[in-house]
């Protein structure tokens, strides 16, 4: 499964930057997130249509 991660702005919440990555790497980039304070919205990542 594929999740998108926003890392959003500290002062009004909206969407910095994107990624989306596979289930492995959430946990390690939420620890890193959490290690500096940034705020992140998870979500899982839309399918794409073959």
């Amino acid at each position: 499964m594929r999740f998108e991660i926003m890392r959003l702005d500290e002062v009004n919440g909206t969407t910095v930057d994107s990624t989306v990555v596979d289930a492995a790497s959430v946990s390690r980039i939420v620890q890193q997130a959490a290690a500096v304070g940034q705020r992140l919205w998870i979500r899982p990542a839309e399918n794409q249509a073959s």
